[in-house]
């Protein structure tokens, strides 16, 4: 049995090996993993050669998502390439194609392969066995076959509110004759005992309430990266066993087109400088690059005040050439003004007035997201320490969220 899993457009087989020459033996099972198959009509397609010499297979799936083995899936030796199709109210879904390898058989001379019936003959051939099977039974029911032997109706003759009303008002009852008995349903049902003389309580209509059932449980398949299909359920039950459904690796393709220049494809991307000046940033990279860590932090960082390593020493600290370095982030909504210049102050605790701020940018290491910043960072031209704070001015509103670091020097 050639078995294909089937999960949204992405198709994988499982198949042991399959061999030349079988007649009206092969079978195919499709499983689908999901919903987006439901509704659609599926079909099979099995594709060998191309041109008048072609052999194909179009097999549409029974309703257990098979292919039996009187759909005649007699496949040569040789690559057939095989794929799905569904068709929904003029909807249409496919999957991307495998290669199943036929190995040759130890046949000789062996015997013409019946082809399998075209769609249209397939769809004929249902209607006609689905029309065959109607009339059969049309027929079985007009003889009679189906018909039952009467039987005795029950009737509820009519409604009171105690025994008592019952007995007091119905004084020659027919045997078998019913009435319910109560203020509001479900009614105790009673029947006269012709035997007995009497009427019998038979209880309610309504059964009593049965006992819960079983809690089901329901597996749910997944593949890993290596094609290893395993399932999961939720009612501790025993799963299937794993199984490996990775096809063959498939042949390379034709090498792709070169591709576009460095500067290209950044053009492509929204640069909009010319090519000497995208070679002049390409050649600063070095030297940005110097000035951080090979781990990628940033040479001047303190935690709570104390220098972490690197290029600001404790033995700057005393001589109080250098105060801290802080890390903020100007916000694109917090610029005042509505006009140039453009104002925004941040909170930074320990910063006193009478330092020196030296602002820069903090950069994120991606092409886009730098230029960015870098595009915002050329609109500040003034910062100045308040207590407690820094207050920056802008020459046009910045348009999105700016990182920034802030190295005070205290005189």
């Amino acid at each position: 049995m050639i078995e294909l899993y089937v999960s949204g457009q992405n198709l994988r087989i499982y198949t042991p090996v399959v061999a030349a020459d079988s007649l009206n033996y092969l079978t195919v099972q499709v499983w689908f993993l999901g919903s987006e198959w439901d509704g659609y009509s599926r079909w099979v397609h099995f594709r060998k050669g191309e041109g008048p010499g072609a052999q194909v297979y179009d097999l549409i799936l029974d309703s257990g998502d098979r292919i039996t083995e009187d759909k005649s899936l007699n496949l040569t030796s040789g690559e057939w390439t095989v794929y799905l199709t569904g068709v929904r109210e003029g909807s249409r879904l496919t999957t991307a194609p495998v290669i199943i390898t036929v190995k040759e058989s130890g046949l000789v001379d062996a015997p013409l392969h019946e082809m399998p019936l075209s769609v249209a003959e397939q769809i004929a051939n249902d209607a006609a066995q689905a029309l065959a099977a109607v009339r059969a039974l049309r027929a079985d029911a007009e003889s009679g076959r189906f018909n039952g032997r009467d039987g005795t109706s029950f009737m509820i003759a009519g409604y009171y509110e105690s025994e008592e009303e019952l007995t007091a008002a119905v004084t020659d009852p027919a045997p078998g004759e019913a009435y319910a008995v109560g203020t509001r349903a479900p009614y105790e049902i009673y029947i006269w005992d012709a035997l007995s003389g009497r009427w019998v309580n038979n209880g309610p209509m309504q059964g009593a309430k049965g006992d819960a059932g079983d809690a089901g449980a329901t597996f749910r398949p997944s593949i890993d990266a290596d094609g290893n299909l395993s399932w999961t359920n939720d009612g501790g039950l025993e799963n299937p066993t794993v199984r490996n459904i990775r096809g063959p690796a498939g042949r390379d393709g034709a090498a792709g087109p070169a591709g576009a220049s460095a500067f290209a494809a950044a053009a492509e991307a929204g640069f909009q400088g010319t090519e000497a000046t995208f070679n002049a940033a390409l050649a600063a990279m070095p030297s940005h690059a110097s000035r951080h860590l090979p781990d990628g932090a940033d040479p001047l960082t303190v935690k709570t005040g104390n220098l972490e390593n690197g290029a600001v020493t404790e033995a700057k600290l005393a001589a109080n050439a250098v105060s801290a370095l802080y890390g903020a982030e100007l916000s694109a909504d917090a610029w005042q003004g509505s006009e140039a210049p453009y104002t925004q102050s941040v909170a930074l605790p320990g910063l006193r007035a009478a330092d020196t701020p030296l602002v820069d940018v903090a950069l994120s290491g991606t092409y886009t997201e730098d230029r960015e910043r870098l595009e915002n960072f050329a609109r500040l031209y003034r910062a100045t320490a308040a207590q407690n704070s820094l207050n920056v001015w802008a020459s046009a509103r910045p348009t999105a969220a700016l990182p920034i670091r802030i190295l005070c020097v205290r005189k």
